[in-house]
């Protein structure tokens, strides 16, 4: 165990002093393989396979995609659709808050990008309704990884690419605990604001709902149309999951830049060129993570530190049970200081083998990876998602983490109901 103190020593020093993660998790690589005596020759060829993947071309894509989506004011037409379906309940509008982050996530793909997108337009929405401000900032912060926990998501991509697992088992492993939460959330703003406001007083007309909700589908079609084809495309074998994100940009462009431009009168704010450079930016960022990654699983091979730290565990417990409830502290622990795309990539090749070794099933272990390390982007002291809501709420985060405690305690509920009932995480991948 001693190599996988000095690779933490390490990378935990550099990031500490603002070292880019990458660089810090490739020198903490490069440190204990010289420590070790390794030889460090293959490390350039691991560099040059980590990139030479036909599937990495899937992030780019999908990035590109979410952004061009993003920049065409499809918000409004999915919050319109949300509205259309459950807009008599009461506490109508942080319930249409949750389901159109859902929705508007599965599109982007981007936590923060749902949180800045829907945020501005839903917290004035939710003051209109006598919500406390910082309420409204909680429940969008809270509602911001909704939408990653629904296919497609960049975090899914890196998993799968990492474990060699299959890419829809990884997507939908995480359908169950993402609709589960969803839930969880409308039901803590019915009791908190909901059950406090009064009655729709207009008589519920069937006709009428139902061809509000046939404008409102028709209206976000367009918007709604994207996951689907990408879902059924990849389902269906009609094309692979990089080619699926080549579908999605040309999707993006014909109905972000030419139909939407036409029917509206009006071109997207961001200019094309800025979005280009800026999912340009964001590829590049996790390609050196890639790269970076593909170094310390080096490290992690030659070190033989999964070996080391299955028998460690063994020595400790021979109880799944309290092996799956050390994993979760430590998962959320991880994703309170890393961001998660980070954290996947550094302690995936880690922690699978002990995991399997426990007899935990590697797309149980998915949904349970990427739920608890969302769960931790809005956890103090990192809380990304946290921290941009605040930023969009304009509040500051001590005014609004007594708020976030409800959400917080729904997460923790839904996380050990998908640790300890698989079925909630594996149910729709065992139907593939």
């Amino acid at each position: 165990m001693i190599y996988l103190g000095i690779f933490l020593l390490v990378f935990l020093g550099l990031a500490l002093i603002r070292v880019p993660i990458p660089f810090a998790m490739g020198i903490g690589s490069v440190v204990t393989m010289l420590y070790a005596g390794v030889n460090l020759d293959s490390v350039p060829m691991a560099v040059s396979n980590s990139l030479n993947v036909f599937t990495w071309l899937a992030i780019p894509a999908f990035i590109f995609a979410g952004d061009l989506m993003a920049a065409t004011g499809i918000s409004s037409a999915i919050m319109n659709f949300a509205k259309s379906f459950i807009g008599r309940l009461r506490g109508a509008a942080g319930a249409v808050t949750v389901v159109t982050c859902m929705l508007f996530g599965a599109i982007t793909g981007s936590s923060l990008a749902t949180i800045t997108g829907i945020g501005g337009m839903m917290l004035p929405e939710l003051d209109k309704e006598g919500y406390d401000h910082k309420y409204g900032t909680a429940l969008i912060s809270a509602c911001g990884f909704l939408g990653i926990l629904i296919p497609p998501s960049i975090p899914g991509i890196l998993y799968a690419m990492m474990s060699g697992q299959n890419l829809m088992k990884v997507w939908l492993c995480t359908v169950g605990p993402g609709i589960m939460l969803g839930l969880a959330y409308i039901l803590i703003n019915y009791f908190k604001y909901g059950r406090k406001q009064e009655k729709v007083k207009e008589p519920f007309r069937v006709g009428s709902y139902f061809a509000g909700i046939g404008k409102a589908t028709w209206s976000s079609l367009l918007a709604l149309l994207m996951p689907v084809i990408i879902f059924y495309g990849i389902y269906g074998g009609i094309f692979t999951a990089t080619e699926a994100g080549a579908v999605a940009v040309a999707y993006g462009l014909i109905v972000g830049w030419i139909i939407l431009p036409i029917f509206k009168k009006k071109w997207p704010e961001k200019k094309f060129r800025t979005l280009v450079l800026e999912a340009g930016v964001t590829s590049a960022t996790i390609a050196m993570l890639n790269v970076f990654a593909a170094v310390a699983g080096k490290m992690i091979t030659f070190t033989r530190i999964p070996a080391m730290l299955t028998d460690a565990m063994l020595s400790l417990t021979d109880s799944k049970i309290i092996f799956l409830l050390i994993l979760n502290i430590l998962l959320i622990i991880v994703g309170m200081f890393m961001e998660t795309n980070s954290s996947i990539l550094l302690l995936g090749p880690i922690l699978i083998p002990v995991a399997t070794s426990f007899g935990v099933d590697p797309i149980h272990f998915a949904g349970i990876m990427l739920l608890n390390l969302e769960i931790g982007m809005i956890t103090p002291p990192f809380a990304a998602n946290l921290f941009v809501g605040c930023r969009v709420g304009k509040v500051s985060m001590d005014q609004v983490l007594p708020f976030m405690v409800p959400f917080f305690i729904a997460c923790v509920i839904v996380l050990l109901i998908t640790t300890y009932v698989p079925q909630v995480a594996l149910f729709l991948p065992n139907l593939i």
